[in-house]
């Protein structure tokens, strides 16, 4: 037994350092880790003496799955999702149905033997695309905001449809004597999912923010940050819920009520965590598809099917997913034009009824504030509208990772062709990776996609600092006139923030990247502060000169600096 535990600490110890290495590596080339681990995983599995790597199924639905989509959603936007929800839900549902349907008809056409119960379970598997590296990529090339939410967004919700579908078949399949699907079980099973799924995570997610809001240890916070997604996921299991809509649902919800209830210091330490655990995971997953490759490969070359012929069913794949997904672009962009003209004329008739209301009593308050919400949402969404660019990048975005080669490990051993089917799920990601993640900046260059706003973007920071910065003064100067401090005082406190707004508009108007501006300058001298800080209190205090609590309150203000010229950086 301790052997045993040795073996697999060290093994999870030497890929944790295999990650890390190689994502360095891949980040100075240019060339996507994850490939770079599949090619490095397969080549391990070679060596004689090499562990042989088998992970349970459930590890990947119950431990894998959920804090990766628990982390995205942490970082998306309430209101930028509730804007673009008809996109995300036609791209996560809708599409993600059709592709699983064409891709099983295609693999049952090729493959009989295999059943439409498993073709379907192949098509779940590769039918939602994982959005991370696209958004990423999107964000550095400056492509449009509301695409990169809409990209976001997708990534999130087109997992739970997957693999929902994924059960469903999953089922079939382990059900003796039966591998048929039967489409209305399979719509009811899907929104009684979704249904508990929405409640469930809903209410962690509230409970959660509240719980954290009162922990008083940072270590508590932290475990319960840990917690959080797996009880989200596991609750709405247990209620027969989707625990991956659940899960996203909890992201969303602390996410953004979070910012306003828990500590930034807490909030920086849950993102650290949190972004750790997604780099060692996510590339994990791959390091172990490669380390599981040549498996995967004898066991297909031993059966009946040639190894060629299932690499050429991955790729023939591949190119229904791309034609299914440009496919549907043409009446997504019709819709949403029809929803746009519908949207703006409802928004007309609210105002036309606010004018024969009294906006002073609470129906009529709740009526003004629908219809300004309403009337931002118009203006975003207008000034951000989709065109036939957009939809291309969207569209050729659709890269597999991390779920895919996740989820068709979760096939049944009795999965007729196991084998083949996850080698083709294996190529789908490799290939969509390589081809469409690799061409995907070059692609929003040639569509002049990349979006200025600097100078809108500037105005609006300047309105937006001034008018919290006033909230803040004007909380000040109440609070001066009930206690009766000095005017001074208020002045003061008033123009130090003050200050912070003109240095916010000037930050916000160089290159990050830049090193040569004096904002880069700056944070380089601030650090060096910082540093010498450190290093004269750690002098001093193994001199024993001072109290030891009095060093900790000076090591407390030097941590203060140091977090807010951390956040800095990492805002800007």
């Amino acid at each position: 037994m301790h052997e045993v535990t040795t073996e697999v600490t060290l093994v999870v110890v030497v890929g944790i350092l295999i990650i890390g290495a190689v994502a360095t590596i891949a980040n100075r080339i240019g060339v996507a880790a994850p490939l770079l681990l599949v090619v490095l995983g397969a080549g391990i599995a070679l060596v004689p003496a090499a562990p042989h790597i088998e992970v349970p199924p459930e590890v990947f639905l119950t431990i894998i799955l959920p804090p990766l989509l628990y982390t995205a959603a942490l970082k998306v936007p309430a209101v930028d999702f509730r804007r673009n929800l008809r996109v995300i839900g036609y791209l996560s549902v809708v599409l993600v149905a059709v592709s699983a349907l064409a891709v099983a008809l295609v693999v049952q056409a090729i493959w009989p033997i295999v059943g439409f119960a498993a073709a379907l379970a192949l098509g779940a598997v590769v039918a939602p695309p994982d959005a991370v590296a696209a958004t990423a990529l999107g964000k550095r090339l400056g492509l449009p905001p509301r695409v990169v939410t809409i990209l976001e967004g997708e990534g999130l919700i087109n997992d739970a449809t997957a693999l929902v579908l994924l059960s469903t078949a999953v089922a079939a399949i382990t059900r003796a004597g039966n591998s048929d699907v039967e489409a209305g079980p399979l719509v009811g099973d899907f929104a009684l999912a979704v249904l508990v799924a929405l409640v469930i995570g809903a209410l962690v997610g509230y409970a959660t923010v509240r719980i954290r809001q009162h922990a008083s240890d940072r270590a508590i916070d932290t475990a319960i940050s840990l917690a959080t997604p797996f009880l989200s996921f596991l609750a709405a299991e247990a209620l027969h819920g989707s625990g991956i809509v659940a899960v996203v649902v909890t992201g969303l919800v602390i996410g953004n009520r979070s910012q306003m209830r828990i500590r930034a210091t807490r909030r920086a330490q849950e993102s650290a965590t949190w972004g750790t655990f997604s780099v060692i995971v996510e590339n994990g997953v791959f390091l172990t598809m490669g380390m599981q490759l040549p498996t995967v490969l004898s066991a297909v070359d031993a059966g009946e099917r040639h190894l060629l012929g299932v690499v050429l069913v991955g790729l023939l794949l591949c190119a229904v997913l791309l034609v299914v997904r440009f496919a549907s672009m043409p009446p997504l962009m019709w819709w949403l034009r029809g929803t746009a003209v519908r949207r703006r004329r409802d928004h007309e008739r609210l105002a036309q009824r606010l004018e024969r209301l009294d906006t002073t009593t609470k129906r009529g308050a709740k009526l003004q504030r629908a219809h300004d919400m309403r009337g931002h949402d118009i203006v975003a969404l207008d000034d951000q509208r989709l065109g036939w660019r957009d939809m291309l990048a969207i569209g050729w975005a659709g890269m597999r990772g991390v779920v895919t080669v996740a989820a068709v490990q979760t096939l049944p051993a009795e999965t007729p062709m196991r084998a083949e089917l996850v080698l083709a799920a294996f190529v789908v990601a490799i290939v969509t990776l390589l081809a469409q993640g690799g061409t995907l900046a070059w692609l929003v260059k040639l569509l002049r996609l990349t979006h200025d706003g600097t100078e809108r973007h500037r105005q609006e920071l300047d309105a937006l600092l001034g008018e919290t910065i006033e909230a803040g003064i004007d909380a000040m100067q109440r609070e001066a006139d009930a206690r009766g401090m000095d005017e001074a005082l208020v002045e003061a406190a008033g123009e130090r923030m003050r200050s912070r707004r003109a240095w916010a508009a000037h930050v916000a108007e160089v290159d990050p990247d830049d090193a040569s501006t004096d904002v880069a300058q700056i944070a380089r001298l601030r650090h060096l502060a910082v540093d010498a800080e450190r290093r004269w209190l750690d002098q001093v205090r193994r001199t024993g000169r001072f109290d030891s609590s009095t060093v900790s309150v000076v090591q407390r203000i030097i941590d203060r600096e140091e977090i807010g010229l951390q956040a800095d950086e990492d805002e800007h």
